[in-house]
């Protein structure tokens, strides 16, 4: 048997100074706190050693088709549709859409990567149509409304690799987003003796901020996630989409989801709406 031998000075001043044990806990915690963090950093900076597959130099061209639908509220001058102003509208009449799939939209991505450094532009093409509830209260109680929007999206974006780790990449990146889009109202039926049409186009920009995460999953497979957020012109705007493909030896094909959100109030013009769905293409890397 092996007998410890703890001075009862040592005991004493412990019970009798509980606040020293706590400060020695806390210097513990601290002090652990610290070796965690130089240690998470050395294993960080040893992961980052070589670049993610997909971060490689080059370019990249690639088409899509997009599956489109809107949900949210467009806005359209009142005054084709009370000219006289006898019903006594209010500068803007709201359609109120509900989220289908039910149109095809186009996209278009070229990116340019360095060693660590990206430039990308983006575009987006879509003409959506959909049936729609009109905001004009017992105005028109039985009348039939559809709201359209068609216009162009488009972003340019320039990145730097921030991270790489063994299999995945991450990508801060800022620029700036371009909307030029027409809204379209239409509404028949109710009091109308005939079909009335109101439309509107306008063009605005917003400054964007984002970030990229890619990942892959083996020897041919990868995905990437990513999403911005647009100030300026728009009251505020935002995008997240999610990508798996599959790679050859020309480039890869890919599919996922979009979603594209933007809020654009003026007294005679609003746009509030999500726009999104599937899509499919192929990207071209040389």
């Amino acid at each position: 048997m092996i007998n410890v031998w703890i001075p009862r000075s040592r005991v004493g001043d412990r019970l009798k100074f509980p606040a020293y044990a706590t400060s020695s806990r806390r210097e513990r915690v601290r002090i652990g706190t610290l070796v965690f963090m130089i240690f998470f950093a050395g294993v960080i900076s040893l992961d980052a050693r070589a670049a993610a597959p997909g971060s490689e130099p080059g370019f990249t061209i690639a088409p899509y088709g997009w599956l489109a639908g809107l949900d949210g509220t467009i806005g359209v001058p009142a005054s084709e549709i009370d000219p006289g102003g006898g019903i006594g509208f209010l500068d803007r009449v709201d359609f109120k859409v509900s989220d289908e799939l039910e149109a095809i939209g186009f996209m278009f991505y070229g990116e340019w990567r360095g060693d660590r450094w990206m430039a990308f532009f983006d575009s987006v093409w879509a003409n959506v149509s959909q049936d729609a509830d009109i905001k004009l209260g017992r105005l028109l109680p039985a009348s039939d409304a559809t709201a359209e929007v068609d216009g162009n999206v488009y972003q340019l974006g320039l990145g730097y690799r921030l991270v790489d780790w063994e299999r995945s990449s991450l990508t801060l990146y800022g620029g700036a987003r371009y909307y030029d889009l027409k809204v379209e109202g239409e509404a028949k039926g109710g009091i109308l003796p005939t079909t009335i049409k109101s439309s509107t186009s306008r063009k605005w920009t917003d400054a964007v901020f984002g970030a990229r995460w890619r990942y892959g999953f083996g020897e041919h497979w990868h995905g990437w996630l990513q999403a911005d957020y647009g100030v300026g012109d728009s009251k505020s705007s935002w995008q997240a989409f999610a990508t798996i493909g599959y790679q050859f030896s020309w480039g890869s094909i890919e599919s996922g989801w979009r979603y594209l959100y933007l809020d654009y109030d003026s007294s005679v013009y609003r746009v509030d709406l999500s726009l999104s769905g599937p899509f499919l293409g192929a990207a071209f890397s040389f």
